[in-house]
């Protein structure tokens, strides 16, 4: 991985040397690879069999997110040192931080919180993050630093969640190694150090998806757990209201589908799939959430459209929808490419995590492996996890928006699973057909590159 990487950044230092980005961007991104590579291979062997596993990567994971932190505040302060102390072309952080001022105004006040977010959002599904950030506002004060410790917080817990997922589905070795994975990858380590919503998104959903898990393989509180999955259906309205269908969909397949020696899961899984249907619906109704739904599933029919266009004028990049539809959804799981070359200013906030797509594009290839053998194992405790993440992708390439990390980055968790699965699996030729992949994507990420160029009459 290691000489995929230093193989593509210099063949764009040397082949477009009036485009080379940053040095400091470069060399760093660079070393957040080094880092990645470097920590997978250390903790792999390390905490093989170290006790404690939970406890150690939980202060391990918060210890690399605040350091997320620290480092992208550094970038934004040499590069975009206006949005300060946001990140790099903050937009929406900013928005979240002054509707979030507004929620704890109105909590201090003792006014609804509703009031002053329908100002400020267009409709009601906008509205969680802002509650939460009004909330830790009016706790500790207006300060932007009390968010990103939380999504630190947040973060770590996830990594945990992770583990315990795939200690579930499958082993403790492929556990260890899906939680280390999601401890370092540099994706969520820079998702984390953001002011959005994504992280807490992440961290939901996997609960989510863990409760899920607990129905399954228990038989005590299975009620219980659907009732906590419900409320978290509840809190996701107001942050994506589309995902809600999603979700209720994965958990619905996973509980139906899944295959156990117990007589008695039969009637029980008839049962809590009832009352996840029955209650999924009373708590959009209650919410008033079902306009909000049909809404939703109206303006995708358009979406890919202007999702396509509204890229075009702000990337200024002429797509054609005809050409690119097939290609977005071919490559939805292994895109976004890196953006490597710095050609104008907008580009800064694109090139500037580079490492991010590295990494991912690179070790695709083992999520491919791990679905593969989900799908020869007949691994039905993964249905959860392995639908959610395919169903989303595919959702999004239909939608134009795939080639966006910050969409992309929910799905991210559940491909680690699959990674740490396909990265645990020996086979003969497995190096071979690696590098095969890798040639693949080395020659996508320069035509990626290229076509970004020659879009703008650069070549």
């Amino acid at each position: 991985m290691m000489f995929f990487t230093v193989g593509i950044l210099l063949l764009h230092v040397i082949a477009f040397p009036d485009y080379i980005m940053p040095l400091p961007i470069l060399f760093g991104g660079f070393g957040a690879i080094i880092f990645f590579v470097a920590g997978l291979q250390y903790y792999a062997q390390a905490w093989e069999r170290r006790d404690s596993f939970i406890y150690r990567i939980f202060l391990h994971s918060l210890f690399y997110r605040m350091l997320a932190i620290g480092v992208l505040y550094t970038l934004t302060l040499i590069y975009d040192p206006a949005n300060l102390p946001m990140e790099i072309g903050a937009a929406d952080s900013w928005n979240y931080h002054y509707s979030g001022s507004l929620v704890a105004d109105a909590l201090e006040d003792g006014r609804h919180v509703f009031v002053p977010l329908s100002g400020f959002w267009k409709n009601e599904s906008d509205y969680g993050f802002s509650i939460v950030i009004g909330f830790f506002y009016f706790l500790f004060g207006k300060n932007i630093l009390i968010i990103k410790i939380l999504n630190a917080v947040l973060g770590s817990i996830t990594v945990v969640r992770i583990y315990q997922i795939t200690r579930i589905s499958y082993d403790e070795t492929r556990a260890r190694l899906a939680g280390i994975i999601t401890m370092l990858m540099p994706a969520l380590l820079w998702f984390t150090a953001f002011f959005l919503k994504e992280t807490l998104l992440i961290f939901l959903i996997t609960n989510i998806a863990y409760l899920t898990q607990l129905i399954i393989t228990q038989r005590k509180f299975r009620v219980i757990y659907s009732l906590f999955i419900l409320c978290h259906f509840g809190v996701i309205f107001y942050f994506r209201v589309v995902l809600v269908p999603l979700l209720l969909t994965c958990v619905l397949l996973q509980i139906a589908f899944y295959r156990t020696s117990n007589k008695n899961y039969k009637i029980s899984s008839i049962f809590i799939s009832l009352l996840f249907v029955i209650g999924s619906f009373l708590v959009m109704n209650e919410l008033g959430m079902d306009k909000h739904v049909e809404k939703a599933i109206e303006a995708s029919k358009d979406q890919f459209g202007n999702e396509l266009s509204n890229t075009s004028k702000q990337r200024g990049i002429s797509y054609t929808a005809a050409i690119i539809s097939p290609l977005l959804v071919a490559g939805a799981i292994i895109t976004p490419f890196p953006s490597l070359l710095d050609f104008e200013t907008a580009q800064l906030g694109i090139f500037s995590h580079f490492q991010n797509e590295i990494v991912r594009n690179s070790l695709y290839f083992f999520v491919f492996l791990g679905l593969f053998n989900a799908y020869k194992t007949k691994n039905n405790k993964i249905l959860f996890v392995g639908g959610f993440a395919i169903m989303y992708i595919i959702i999004l390439a239909v939608s134009g928006i795939s080639f966006q990390d910050r969409f992309q980055i929910l799905s991210l968790p559940f491909l680690i699973i699959f990674m740490a699965d396909g990265i645990a699996t020996k086979y003969p030729k497995r190096n071979q057909h690696w590098l095969s992949y890798l040639t693949f994507i080395f020659m996508a990420i320069l035509m990626w590159n290229l076509f970004k160029l020659s879009n703008r009459g650069l070549l």
